[in-house]
């Protein structure tokens, strides 16, 4: 009988064991993912802290254009072509991962002929693998209090 009790005492602590105690919780943490991403010159990288201002503005989307100025395979040759754009462009500009390429585009323009004249403007400084494509685009409306 005393066998039998030592046998059920010893096991019982055995299944007692807290499981976490055999790895560090640091380590099983997933990194905050890096995309999508939007530079904007206004606001950086980081918008969360100005959107209490933002309460009298709606942002609402149609359909419209864009101009993609870039694509590749690569996350990190998109990340070094995205810091690059956003330091030489005067609009925000767009990540966007359609697999398996990710996508740089630029603008919110209502209709193809705006968007036809900032192209030509991009390839008069340079660009040259600019195209306009079609996409949903944002409109900023002012909402009266």
């Amino acid at each position: 009988m005393r066998i039998f009790v030592y046998i059920i005492v010893f096991t019982g602590c055995l299944l007692a064991q807290d499981s976490l105690f055999w790895f560090d919780m640091n380590t099983v943490l997933d990194p905050v993912p890096n995309t999508p991403k939007v530079m904007d010159k206004i606001f950086g990288t980081s918008q969360l802290g100005v959107l209490d201002s933002l309460k009298n503005v709606r942002i609402t989307t149609q359909d419209g254009f864009r101009l993609q100025v870039f694509e590749t395979s690569s996350v990190e040759e998109a990340n070094r072509s995205l810091r690059k754009f956003e330091k030489a462009l005067d609009d925000s500009v767009y990540m966007i991962f359609d697999a398996p390429l990710y996508k740089l585009r630029t603008g919110n323009f209502v209709t193809k002929k705006e968007a036809e004249n900032e192209k030509l403007k991009l390839n008069r400084e340079g660009y040259k693998d600019v195209w306009i494509v079609r996409s949903r685009i944002e409109q900023n409306d002012r909402l009266i209090d």
